[in-house]
């Protein structure tokens, strides 16, 4: 139980950062979406498509980059070897 406390604490801090770098991530998608829907569509159904689009690319972002964490968190280094 000791021994699993610091890998435990790595995945706990590990979610932390993938949750607010995606919150980030949607957020600024979302941002991007309606600026480019803004100058580019007319009507609210396109412009309402383009910020779901940009919050859609921010959510798969955010998603690889956390996949990616937790991957990297999974394979063991040289020193836990």
């Amino acid at each position: 139980s000791a021994m699993s406390a610091p890998s435990e604490l790595k995945v706990a801090d590990t979610w932390d950062k993938c949750i607010e770098n995606t919150l980030r991530k949607v957020s600024y998608g979302t941002l991007a979406g309606a600026l480019i829907s803004l100058v580019l569509f007319r009507g609210t159904t396109s412009r309402c498509s383009g910020l779901f689009f940009g919050s859609g690319i921010g959510a798969g972002i955010g998603y690889t980059e956390c996949r990616n964490e937790f991957e990297t968190l999974e394979k063991p280094t040289a020193k836990d070897q």
